[in-house]
């Protein structure tokens, strides 16, 4: 075998080695590749030592030297520091010259690879990031680059990049590479390298980012409400606020009405808002269209009565009891309205901010202070 091939193995080893075995699989020469891969294993079995790492004759940037924190938070350069060694640069993390900083890496690298803690995002240079200097243009990416790229978009923190593919596969996908890199037990994958689409076009997706969307939905319905209802909405931003006189008949149009179809009662849950009122909050969703909307009612204290919608979502009966139970709202029209948790002879209303815990239940005393249920 010639000193060429040899090099090319002893540093393909210790890529695999470091974790990068996209380098190995990269590798054109099946022989070379397939050697390379059985020292790896018997590396890691400890039946063949590490060969050292041939010297390049063309000087590294990456490791020319030591890297410039100067501009960096310490939070930033742990977090940057810890992406650096997950992704198998090393010696990014040895030339840290705070040692401080460079134990915590080392650390949290390690957790990070036992599932024990979730890998930090990658803080932002203020040099600008070509492959992130605009929208990413899907047209022109295969199914995987869009795994890739909706992953590492999530691991960095933005899951509204996640949320707003409209393939469901791959963002189902993606959601669950981005829990098993979080645990530990796969690889992050490379960050695809794209075109952004135009300045024009940037503008379009500002403005059809998920929050914005949201926003038009919440609009668009709520002005539909109205419309039908007239005088049944109240001022909301990010929620749509009704009245709860005709909130039966809201509902059963919401869900039937064929541009929206909100088929979907994904929460309801009560809320003491102070004030002397009480609130039920409504999350709907449409599995065909695949948009959601947050409906508010408020209610007095004095007389907290709300229309059930038990009969419109079915899942909303338990959903209804347990408000019940807990703020004493009262869904009018309920098949089966009673406590869910509490017996049904238990006095006033737990998550109420006014609630005063009784002193007996059936001349049992009850603890004020909760010892041992930790």
């Amino acid at each position: 075998m010639t000193d060429k091939k040899e090099k090319l193995i002893a540093e393909l080893v210790n890529k695999g080695l470091d974790g990068d075995m996209d380098a190995v699989n990269a590798c054109e020469d099946r022989m070379i590749r397939a050697k390379a891969k059985a020292m790896i294993v018997k590396v890691g079995k400890g039946t063949a030592e590490r060969p050292p790492m041939p010297v390049s004759d063309a000087p590294d940037p990456a490791s020319s030297g030591p890297i410039d924190f100067s501009k960096l938070s310490k939070e930033d350069m742990l977090s940057y520091l810890v992406n650096k060694g997950l992704d198998g640069d090393m010696d990014a993390v040895n030339a840290c010259e705070d040692r401080m900083i460079r134990a915590k890496a080392k650390a949290m690298i390690v957790k990070v690879g036992k599932g024990t803690a979730e890998r930090p995002p990658m803080p932002v240079s203020d040099a600008p990031d070509p492959a992130s200097s605009g929208p990413i243009d899907f047209s022109k990416l295969s199914k995987e680059d869009m795994l890739s790229y909706l992953v590492n978009k999530g691991l960095d923190g933005d899951m509204d990049a996640v949320n707003a593919c409209e393939d469901r596969m791959v963002r189902a996908k993606a959601k669950a590479m981005i829990v098993k890199v979080g645990k530990g037990t796969v690889e992050r994958p490379p960050m695809p390298v794209t075109a952004s689409v135009n300045d024009a076009s940037s503008d379009v997706q500002e403005d059809s980012s998920p929050t914005q969307i949201n926003k038009d939905v919440n609009q668009k319905v709520k002005d539909m409400i109205e419309k039908k209802f007239p005088g049944s909405t109240l001022e909301g931003e990010s929620y749509i606020q009704l009245t709860s006189e005709k909130w039966f008949e809201i509902a059963s149009w919401l869900k039937s009405e064929e541009s929206l179809l909100f088929d979907s009662l994904q929460c309801q849950m009560g809320i003491d808002i102070g004030e002397e009122n009480l609130e039920s909050r409504y999350n709907l969703h449409s599995m065909k269209h695949d948009h959601y909307v947050e409906i508010r009612l408020t209610v007095p204290r004095s007389n907290p009565k709300v229309p059930s919608v038990e009969q419109v979502w079915r899942i909303a009966d338990w959903f209804e009891r347990e408000t019940y139970d807990m703020f004493g709202i009262e869904f009018v029209g309920h098949r089966d309205l009673r406590r869910i948790l509490l017996p049904d002879d238990w006095e006033g209303w737990p998550l109420r901010k006014d609630y005063q815990e009784q002193e007996t239940y059936h001349g049992i005393v009850v603890p004020k202070v909760k010892e041992g249920w930790e």
